[in-house]
């Protein structure tokens, strides 16, 4: 399971850079832009695109730009066409000089690498860069990438359909109580040690909220901070999700999760058998398919409710 902490990795690297996206102007940085700035008029004038960034990834697929991308990041899993492509390594194992024999014209980047923008710099490659870590980010986020790739129409038929989802999700659980729930993005196999969870003012967070429940943690200092076995005894959950991006749900797993949080038999999820596996593959990445991820976790927490 500590696995799908890497998944993570991008958005702990944004967390600790909130800067603007806008990039420093041309005769400062060549061919470095921000994420508003120098729009292309030419709908495929990007045309050989790299990202290192995997809701981006997501998002320029379902944007219908998939045939443009060349190579991407070591965690991009969707769209299909992603399989076929060179890995260029994670955020922080970049592989500079792959990336220079690709000749891309756009390189998508999530969070901060001062190696891929000096190299974007010397060699007059755009670069984007992407900082997806709530929701309104992720809305940011489509309508820039839409920008850049001229596709304006699929972003707003996108955004609406998100928007009209989310707000039939909302509306279903809004009457009914509220969970504490506790999310585990990533621990050790067999402990409870070095167990990961979402604090506030991020997209984790917000799943949990639009999917009527409260976040037992959402008052944690960090935006992905690690919490003890007493931090979540103290917090007393309802409800316990473990994200399991790559996991094949089976019985011998299920049996091994229950063993690992027996030591907390006194929370009220474990004594309840409120615990839950959640296995969607882009659970953890802040794309377009973050909808999906609220009407599973919603699923969970109300399973009376009438969703779609």
């Amino acid at each position: 399971m500590l696995r799908a902490a890497a998944f993570l990795l991008p958005a702990l690297a944004l967390a600790c850079d909130r800067s603007s996206t806008v990039a420093p102007p041309a005769s400062q940085a060549a061919g470095v832009a921000g994420s508003t700035s120098q729009p292309a008029s030419d709908p495929l004038r990007y045309r050989r695109i790299i990202s290192i960034s995997p809701d981006a990834t997501e998002m320029i697929g379902a944007l219908g730009a998939a045939d443009r991308l060349i190579a991407v990041s070591s965690f991009c899993i969707d769209p299909p066409r992603v399989k076929e492509l060179p890995r260029i390594g994670g955020l922080f194992d970049i592989n500079l000089e792959l990336v220079l024999r690709l000749q891309p014209d756009l390189i998508v980047l999530r969070g901060e690498n001062r190696a891929v923008q000096e190299l974007c710099a010397r060699n007059r490659i755009r670069i984007y860069r992407d900082r997806t870590n709530t929701f309104d980010d992720i809305f940011r986020t489509l309508d820039e990438l839409g920008e850049l790739l001229q596709a304006g129409n699929r972003v707003h038929q996108l955004a609406d359909t998100m928007r009209d989802r989310l707000t039939r999700i909302e509306t279903a659980v809004a009457p009914l109580p509220r969970p504490r729930v506790f999310i585990t993005l990533s621990r050790n196999p067999d402990t409870l040690a070095a167990v990961m969870t979402a604090g506030q003012n991020t997209f984790v967070d917000e799943i949990i909220r639009r999917a009527g429940g409260v976040n037992v943690f959402a008052d944690a200092s960090l935006d992905y901070p690690q919490v003890s076995p007493e931090a979540v005894l103290a917090a007393r959950p309802d409800v316990i999700i473990e994200c399991m991006p790559e996991a094949t749900l089976t019985d011998a797993l299920r049996e091994k999760v229950r063993n690992a949080w027996k030591p907390l038999a006194q929370v009220p999820a474990v004594a309840s058998g409120r615990l839950y596996l959640l296995d969607l593959p882009h659970a953890l990445i802040p794309s377009h398919r973050v909808v999906d991820t609220v009407a599973a976790v919603a699923r969970l927490l109300h399973p009376e409710a009438k969703l779609d």
